[in-house]
């Protein structure tokens, strides 16, 4: 199959006008100029005009078991209230509820150009229940050791079909301890135990909020609180940051994920310049919450590369990402649009393992592409960044999965 485009947005933020690519399988096997690929066989064409095709975006940080709450809780003073109240949520929907919201999930993620997705699962009950999804989905299984649910049998029966079933679904799997205020420094040993073990990835929240920040620093404030009656152990707060806590543990490394990272010390930077994580952020939860300033800025002069992610829809509105950049766009003016681009696709693959295969058009690469109408002259990143409609073209897996008439 050939697919052309007016411009085709390469991986490496290169522009290729009148451009086409063959893909065999999954397999993206050639990007030229039309002129050089149309005429050598046979194959069928889709000729996609007045059209930009971009790699499918990768949504770093999701959770889609929480689609349904969308707007459902207001922006609260504080984080600790936040929780109680997605806790109250989430104990009034049943396991069909959780399969129904993953599922619309996966159509809200299709029609904003997204095609792959890290999604922290945390009711690994609806498992059963789920067919294969139409995107690439990598289930990061949340854990947590504060009144932990896993051990039900339903919980582990849940468990062990995400294992089996995702062996012939889009995707992969991985661990997310939750984070460090929720998941002990002997769940974070297990972890790292385990993922060393079967090279799987792992996924964190990490230094989100003020009072995650305060519980770990002084020992203290409303987190510290709730979770001190909850029954949790204490003793490894009031001693520094929360990423020093993780870090001084020695169970983190480069391949982690970090999704959040908004309240850091000085010294944890040079923490993160030794460990050289993955890093995530999430700009209108970010906003959502009230959050000080992320420091975007300081973590791309370290070469610290940042992807985006939506985080849910108890703390958004949408799964776009396109919206999280024009966003993000009025507080961090530096950034041209091939980077904020990136942000959206390759930033997004690397943290995943999947640089090179996801993210970018170029040979080898998986055929994930979604196409966007021009709209005139104007940078074509920055148009892609700018659109509002759904893409008329989606390409997952080099399968079709959209096709209209533009």
């Amino acid at each position: 199959m050939i697919i052309a485009a007016d411009i085709v947005l390469k991986g490496n933020g290169e522009v290729l006008p009148h451009g086409a690519i063959r893909v065999r399988g999954n397999t993206i096997i050639e990007c030229a100029p039309l002129s050089e690929i149309s005429g050598k066989s046979q194959e069928k064409l889709i000729d996609l005009k007045d059209s930009i095709l971009s790699p499918g975006f990768v949504n770093a940080h999701c959770h889609l078991d929480y689609q349904e709450f969308k707007g459902v809780i207001p922006p609260q003073k504080s984080f600790t209230e936040w929780i109680k109240k997605i806790n109250a949520l989430k104990n009034d929907f049943s396991n069909q509820d959780y399969c129904e919201a993953i599922h619309h999930g996966y159509q809200d993620l299709l029609k904003t150009g997204t095609t792959t997705v890290l999604n922290i699962a945390a009711m690994p009950e609806v498992f059963p229940y789920l067919t294969a999804p139409p995107l690439r989905v990598w289930w990061f299984m949340e854990m947590v050791d504060i009144r932990s649910r896993l051990g039900t049998e339903e919980a582990l029966i849940g468990f062990f079909f995400l294992m089996e079933r995702t062996k012939k679904w889009l995707g992969g799997v991985g661990l997310s301890p939750h984070a460090p205020y929720t998941a002990s420094s002997g769940l974070y040993r297990h972890v790292r135990r385990c993922a060393d073990a079967t090279n799987m990835l792992v996924s964190t929240h990490l230094a989100e909020s003020r009072e995650e920040q305060e519980m770990f620093l002084y020992g203290k404030g409303r987190l510290y609180d709730f979770l001190q009656k909850l029954g949790r152990e204490m003793s490894d707060c009031g001693h520094g940051s929360v990423l020093s806590s993780l870090w001084e543990s020695g169970v983190m490394t480069s391949d982690w994920i970090l999704a959040h990272l908004n309240y850091l010390q000085e010294y944890d930077f040079e923490i993160l310049r030794q460990s050289r994580p993955k890093v995530v952020h999430c700009p209108r939860c970010h906003t959502y919450f009230g959050h000080q300033r992320f420091e975007m800025e300081r973590l791309e002069e370290m070469g610290i590369l940042v992807a985006l992610g939506t985080d849910s829809l108890a703390s958004n509105h949408s799964l776009d990402l396109r919206s999280e950049v024009r966003h993000a766009r009025n507080h961090y003016e530096h950034k041209t649009p091939v980077e904020w681009w990136r942000m959206m696709t390759s930033h997004g693959a690397w943290a995943l393992k999947q640089e090179g295969k996801l993210g970018v058009i170029q040979e080898g690469a998986l055929a994930d592409l979604v196409a966007f109408p021009i709209s005139g002259e104007k940078d074509y990143f920055e148009q892609v960044i700018e659109s509002r409609c759904a893409p008329h073209y989606v390409m997952v897996n080099g399968k079709t999965l959209l096709l209209e008439e533009n």
